[in-house]
């Protein structure tokens, strides 16, 4: 059984690998997710717990493979926010974690914000992204949960402080919202089947 509701962009922590700088080319290397599992919160869906699927046919990285900014602190108004951007090609799942090379910026505006990041000073990484589908459990005496089984990042951003992914409020005014498809999950079908056979069976112990 699926439904339709509407997300805007989402963000999850991620890290940068400061040892990882290569003088020769600019680059650094950055894992943008591992998938963790977390605490949200929409006005439109209440509490729940997402957990990102981090494999080959959940994540499309066609966006990030194709060059996608590096931004500060997710800022799209204007060019000087973009402090690099992903190495085309590079993006890539690995043991359940997202992996890519960022080739950071030369450019005079970007060089203080680009230094704290080779020194080590600014390691916390932001990943951006849609969701297309999630797949909905229901569980008993905790919120539902919300596996992410087809997701697209689009950016990557360099972040003072991490998103809280245990306590975070997703607003949807940034970047409007996005259809994304709801699967119930087998088990919650069978337990409502259940409940209802069981509401049947007491109605006709009523009746008799």
């Amino acid at each position: 059984m699926s439904s339709v509701i509407h997300l805007p962009k989402m963000h999850r922590e991620a890290e940068l690998r400061a040892a990882s700088f290569d003088e020769s080319d600019n680059t650094i290397e950055v894992v943008w997710t591992t998938g963790a599992t977390g605490r949200r919160v929409t006005w439109m869906e209440g509490e729940f717990d997402e957990e990102l699927v981090v494999d080959q046919r959940s994540v499309r990285l066609d966006r990030l493979n194709a060059g996608a900014p590096f931004l500060d602190t997710h800022q799209r108004w204007g060019l000087d926010s973009v402090i690099g951007s992903v190495v085309p090609g590079s993006a890539r799942v690995e043991t359940g974690r997202g992996i890519c090379r960022v080739l950071l910026s030369k450019a005079e505006g970007a060089v203080d914000r680009v230094a704290r990041i080779i020194e080590g000073t600014v390691k916390n990484v932001s990943v951006g992204y849609r969701i297309w589908a999630v797949e909905k459990k229901e569980r008993d005496g905790s919120v539902p949960l919300h596996r992410v089984i087809d997701w697209e990042p689009w950016e990557i951003s360099a972040v003072p402080v991490p998103f809280d992914a245990g306590a975070q409020i997703r607003s949807g005014d940034q970047d409007g919202l996005f259809a994304c498809r709801v699967d119930q999950a087998l088990a919650d079908m069978n337990t409502t089947r259940r409940i209802r056979m069981q509401m049947q069976q007491r109605q006709l112990q009523l009746v008799r």
